[in-house]
């Protein structure tokens, strides 16, 4: 049976933990040469050795500086050549009231969960582009397509990264190259844990907090969201571009 992926080479930043580790997994399942990026090599290293036939590699990077991005890149075509799959995952939070938020906390967060993307993927969309083909998998939030309370510099990023996917694709559209962002709702990741620990809560009660607000009453595992990075990755979502899908559990279904 052929693998969806088979041949691709992929960077997955953020890859060492959560949706990005499970993307990164899901991936090298699938046949793709990976390389997983991220500010704590230690659990990239996890990632690597949970990996199939020696098919994901941990390199080192901070999406926040412009030369980690150029020192990744290098290393990555170095590795396998050309990269057909670019998954922007890494991403950091902040929670907190309106009025208690100092204004860096914006910068910083807008620097990696914007900015970041926007390294990235200027780092591997030449290669992309000089053979006609590619895929940017944009990992944004629900968080990117509607309020929410406490969350505030969090929610303007994930909107930002939205915004950012959808004129990134306008201009690739006649290239070959898709860019595509996929908008989980609450899941099961180190990124809940630290989201208890700001609002003070614990995190089973957390979760079963945010459960209880989706219809399907239910927190997401970070393989629903590899799965549908699976098809963005794939030669099978060639005609799609521009789209945010939002994997939420029902969430804003009315």
């Amino acid at each position: 049976m052929t693998q969806r992926l088979e041949g691709k080479g992929a960077v997955i930043t953020g890859g060492g933990r959560g949706i990005g580790k499970a993307i990164a997994l899901a991936y090298a399942r699938e046949g793709a040469r990976c390389v997983v990026t991220s500010r704590r090599f230690e659990d990239l290293e996890q990632t690597a050795a949970e990996a199939p036939d020696g098919l994901v590699t941990a390199v080192a990077c901070d999406v926040s500086d412009d030369s980690s991005v150029k020192e990744m890149a290098d290393r990555v075509h170095e590795i396998f050549g050309e990269v057909d799959i670019v998954v922007n995952n890494a991403g950091i939070h902040a929670a907190g009231r309106f009025m208690d938020i100092e204004p860096e906390t914006y910068s910083r967060l807008y620097e990696v969960n914007v900015v970041g993307i926007v390294r990235i993927s200027q780092a591997f969309l030449p290669g992309m582009l000089e053979r006609g083909r590619g895929s940017v998998v944009n990992i944004a939030s629900t968080a990117g397509l509607f309020e929410s309370p406490g969350q505030a510099p969090y929610n303007a990023s994930k909107h930002g990264a939205v915004g950012l996917t959808r004129c990134m694709a306008l201009e690739l559209a006649a290239t070959g190259v898709t860019c595509n962002a996929i908008c989980p709702g609450f899941v099961d990741t180190p990124m809940l844990d630290g989201f208890a620990d700001l609002v003070g809560a614990e995190s089973e009660e957390l979760r079963a907090q945010l459960a209880q607000r989706t219809p399907m009453g239910r927190i997401l595992d970070p393989s629903e969201i590899a799965d549908l990075a699976i098809y963005l990755g794939s030669d099978e979502s060639s005609g799609m571009t521009g789209q945010t899908m939002a994997i939420s559990n029902g969430m804003r279904m009315s």
